[in-house]
């Protein structure tokens, strides 16, 4: 087992809206190592927790526990926003808000554009990318502080299948350094990336298990879910 030297559970989480209960008592310790996939048919609340463990969205009541408070969190929303800037200076504000000297800066930018093959896009206007180049921006600008902790909301949303094979071959190399936590809607991505498995449905962890037992498991909402008869 890798050592992160942190981890991250979630004790007693109540969320809720006009007296309608998203999250009652939610409880959920992540696993120590590589990567966590949330699966679970829509509306299910894998978005909400994520925005929950990010610190985005505070709970009605509960805490969020890290047991470390020093690591650098990386972040990829489905709803990807940028400044009205270049993609150099939208990668690069997230730095200067940690305090990373300009050299450092420009090392990392560089390095990463040219190691996502993105580097020609380095002056362009981050807003007038595709929508396709904008969620892959998004996801190279969660790396940029060199987070200990990355969460990923549906991080391949929106690629074509050259995006998804470096965002996937990325993330099975550096589960080896941070701890991953990953929400898809794409079955056939989690067989491929996940290690544990977290299912949910109408905010409730249905199951959470290594991979295999998750594609083994009894439970009947999970195999509609396998059978593609549950989205």
């Amino acid at each position: 087992m890798i050592d992160y030297g942190f981890n991250i559970s979630l004790e007693r989480i109540c969320f809720s809206i006009n007296q309608r209960k998203f999250f009652n008592n939610l409880s959920l310790k992540f696993s120590d190592s590589g990567i966590t996939v949330i699966l679970g048919p829509n509306g299910s609340g894998k978005t909400l927790l994520t925005k929950i463990l990010k610190g985005l969205v505070k709970p009605t009541s509960g805490n969020v526990i890290l047991n470390n408070q020093k690591i650098k969190v990386g972040y990829v929303s489905q709803n990807v926003v940028f400044l009205r800037r270049s993609v150099y200076d939208n990668l690069a504000y997230p730095m200067k808000i940690y305090g990373f000297n300009q050299e450092f800066v420009d090392n990392r930018i560089n390095f990463l554009l040219q190691h996502f093959d993105f580097f020609e896009k380095k002056k362009l206007s981050a807003r007038k990318l595709s929508a396709g180049n904008k969620q892959f921006l998004s996801f190279i600008r969660s790396l940029c502080v060199e987070p200990d902790l990355l969460i990923l909301d549906e991080p391949c949303a929106n690629l074509d299948n050259e995006f998804v094979k470096k965002i996937e071959f990325f993330l099975s190399q550096e589960k080896r350094k941070k701890k991953i936590i990953m929400v898809t809607h794409d079955l056939f991505q989690a067989k491929r990336l996940a290690d544990e498995v977290i299912f949910m449905q109408n905010g409730r962890i249905i199951e959470q298990s290594l991979k295999q037992d998750f594609l083994t498991s009894k439970n009947k909402i999970i195999r509609s879910f396998l059978d593609g008869n549950l989205l």
